[in-house]
């Protein structure tokens, strides 16, 4: 870009300045140009000045110029990389020593099958601690009504208590087949298989979540069966499932997961709220192996 100004010996020259990217000059050529024979008019009509009327012209020129990339900090950076996003949020997650994951379940019920019979899956609240232990309190329905019931896994062995069941005693028995906290953070399971599984990611914005917490909202969309190990291999999902995920905008940390699976036969789909809270937080778990009354 360039206006058409005069020299000091009234020649017509033309500035050769080229702004970087980035550069944006606030005036218009007309506007530029009118400015700059302003000041040659001034500077031939002063008496006594003595600034030449060519320093003028290049004075102002630089400043245009100055003023045009002041705004460059302002450009619009190029657009995020979501796979990129999604594979350093599950590398974080792996990498983390505990943290609490609280699934919420909405829409056609998920049955469990125990030894006691079907029950249907509502809510957990589970905390892990590396290197494959997670203890999680489970809200199901049982006949019509609800029952909380402790699952502690360590690697594939399970333990469950509740009230109703056990007395409130630690069993050692399986309460669902696969259930296991060590492919959370495998390295071909878990975090990293959904990413794997993930297709068509696009970066949706930035949002904020009840909490306060500023995150990147990702959609995209994967097969059930390869989300199974976000849910440690409680769940089994089927079909193809669209998958949100809401990423820490500061720490990179995966802060949420919004699974949307759609159910053969019903109208309306299966939602699965994963939050995933208290990262390297300190933690408590029930071993029930530390636990005199724990039966086999």
């Amino acid at each position: 870009m360039g206006g058409e100004v005069l020299s000091a010996s009234g020649a017509t020259v033309i500035p050769t300045w080229i702004p970087t990217p980035g550069c944006h000059l606030p005036l218009t050529l007309g506007e530029g140009a009118a400015i700059l024979a302003r000041r040659s008019r001034i500077a031939s009509a002063g008496k006594g000045n003595l600034v030449p009327r060519f320093l003028l012209v290049f004075l102002v020129a630089a400043l245009l110029l100055l003023a045009a990339c002041g705004n460059a900090s302002d450009a619009t950076p190029a657009p995020a990389d979501p796979l990129a996003l999604v594979s350093e949020a599950a590398a974080a997650i792996r990498g983390a020593d505990t943290f609490r994951m609280i699934v919420d379940q909405s829409g056609p019920a998920y049955l469990i099958d125990t030894d006691f019979g079907s029950v249907a899956f509502r809510r957990a609240d589970a905390r892990y601690a590396a290197p494959g232990a997670l203890q999680a309190s489970l809200a199901v329905l049982a006949f019509g009504a609800r029952l909380d019931v402790d699952v502690f896994a360590q690697g594939a062995d399970q333990w469950f208590r509740a009230p109703l069941w056990t007395g409130d005693q630690w069993l050692k028995a399986t309460f669902a087949p696969g259930f296991n906290p060590e492919v959370l953070i495998a390295q071909d399971g878990g975090f990293q298989a959904a990413v794997d599984a993930a297709r068509d990611l696009t970066v949706v914005g930035e949002t904020q979540l009840e909490s306060g917490q500023n995150v990147i909202h990702i959609q995209g969309r994967a097969d059930g069966p390869a989300l199974d190990g976000l849910l440690a291999g409680l769940i089994a999902m089927q079909g193809e499932v669209v998958v949100d995920v809401f990423i820490d905008r500061d720490t990179q940390f995966p802060a949420r997961f919004v699974l949307t699976e759609t159910v053969a036969g019903e109208d309306e789909p299966r939602i699965w709220t994963l939050d995933i809270l208290d990262i390297n937080a300190p933690v408590q778990l029930d071993n029930p192996e530390a636990t005199p009354e724990a039966a086999s």
